[in-house]
């Protein structure tokens, strides 16, 4: 502020409960953003909706004139339904326990990753914070292991999580998410009502999963291997040097 640059607290996948507060930014003390946008989970993840909160002086200066009056408009917006389904996602966040139970259950999870971390060398950190965590995967210490992790990332350096998504998916009925591109980190956003049957329930899968890929030669790398030359090479298509 004092240079007037603007502070945006972005609390759209980490805020309304996620984190075992309703934001993000109440962990830390004396954080006043002067806007915090809100989406997704506002309406429980069924109507598309969002929503930006803004300091008076900044909605003032921002809508300062009849003419500004629609400088941020949308023709989407204003929608009955959604700002219902966003009315009724704040009053059970306000009237039932779910922010406990996301530091509960992320803690519980949390943990119960630490140990399979101890476990596997392909795991090589687990963060989290609420039911936000983060399983990140590197170079494993073995020769085979290595050797496989090299081949792999040679082919795709995106490609390895993949061996982890698609079983947890297939096999487990698990939905997780590569955390971005050019990374080999998995991100998990559990439901706020989890318990600890469903944390478990994916500890299981995962070990499960990380067992198949710590066997090499094995089904999970020739898995790898079959999903890279399918990507490389489309079906039914050919190249030809002209």
């Amino acid at each position: 502020r004092k240079h007037g640059v603007l502070f945006v607290a972005d609390e759209i996948q980490c805020g309304l409960g996620r984190t075992g507060k309703f934001l993000a930014l109440h962990h830390e003390e004396n954080v006043a953003p002067d806007l915090v946008t809100v989406s997704k989970s506002l309406s429980g993840g069924y109507v598309p909706i969002a929503a930006v909160a803004m300091r008076k002086a900044v909605f003032d200066q921002t809508f300062s004139s009849l003419d500004r009056a629609v400088v941020h408009s949308s023709t989407f917006g204003k929608s009955n339904f959604a700002m219902t389904a966003g009315l009724a996602t704040l009053h059970v966040l306000d009237q039932s326990d779910l922010l406990a139970n996301a530091e509960q259950m992320g803690n519980l999870l949390g943990n119960r990753l630490l140990e399979i971390k101890d476990k596997y060398e392909l795991i090589h950190a687990v963060r989290w914070r609420g039911l936000m965590l983060a399983i990140e995967f590197g170079r494993p210490a073995s020769l085979g292991l290595r050797a496989a992790w090299k081949a792999v990332n040679a082919m795709n350096e995106d490609l390895f999580c993949q061996a982890i998504t698609i079983p947890l998916l297939q096999d487990h009925n698990i939905l997780t998410q590569v955390a971005g591109n050019h990374m080999t980190t998995i991100k998990l956003l559990p439901p706020l009502v989890i318990n600890k049957d469903d944390v478990d329930w994916f500890i299981h899968s995962l070990d499960k999963v990380m067992a198949d890929l710590h066997r090499f030669p094995g089904p999970a790398w020739e898995s790898l291997s079959r999903i890279a030359k399918n990507a490389f090479t489309p079906s039914g298509m050919s190249f030809v040097a002209r």
